[in-house]
């Protein structure tokens, strides 16, 4: 029996980084092709970094590590029906708990609701191969070359920034949906992020983002 595959923390951290990044780069690429117009789409408040991605590597990794060996066929539709499914749930999450919504797919044809459209479920598969055949063992490869300590600090450092960043971009796009629906905080914390993240700020930064109102549910 085959033993079971173990993906350390360190890699997951620098995986979700490297999806962060890779994520950022496909959706504006992809958007350029379609519209012929560079369009900064980022998923944080700061640097290139699309969360959704990172986290679909590695939710893709730990899935399907000890489906290496399968046919890509296999892997294919199980990267279909994972980052699909992680998709909807996210769409779901940012309405719910955000009040926003970055991507809509009523308009299109080939939607699935609003929430998926299968071009892009399909893209998922594709994404799936790459990273567990390509992306993920160069990563770990280059990893094991690195010393320990230096590892273990960088990991650190790269942690903290990033949890920072997660963080500030977690109250901003709150507070954005809340004063949408006409939420007042009083709180200095609060009244601090709508000042400094303000909705011209916000709609510069995540220019696909709209606020979800409570009358237009």
């Amino acid at each position: 029996m085959k033993k079971e595959e173990k993906i350390s923390l360190a890699e997951c951290i620098w995986l979700f980084i490297t999806g962060c990044i890779a994520g950022y780069i496909i959706e504006t690429v992809w958007y350029f092709i379609k519209h012929g117009i560079w369009i900064n789409k980022p998923g944080l408040l700061y640097g290139p970094f699309k969360p959704i991605y990172g986290l679909g590597f590695v939710l893709i990794v730990l899935i399907m590590k000890n489906f290496r060996d399968k046919k890509r066929s296999f892997k294919f539709f199980l990267g279909v029906i994972i980052g699909s499914g992680f998709e909807y749930i996210c769409s779901l999450f940012q309405e719910y708990v955000f009040k926003t919504s970055t991507w809509n797919y009523s308009k299109f044809h080939l939607s699935l609701g609003s929430r998926l459209y299968l071009p892009y479920c399909l893209l998922w598969g594709i994404i799936a191969i790459l990273c567990i055949d390509f992306l993920e063992p160069r990563i770990r490869k280059i990893l094991n070359k690195v010393p320990n300590l230096f590892l273990k600090i960088g990991t650190v450092v790269v942690s903290f920034m990033m949890f920072i960043n997660i963080g500030l971009t977690y109250v901003a796009v709150m507070r954005y949906g809340e004063r949408a629906n006409n939420i007042v905080r009083n709180e200095h914390v609060f009244k601090t992020i709508d000042k400094i993240y303000n909705d011209t700020y916000m709609n510069k930064r995540f220019p696909k983002m709209v606020a979800v109102k409570k009358s237009e549910k």
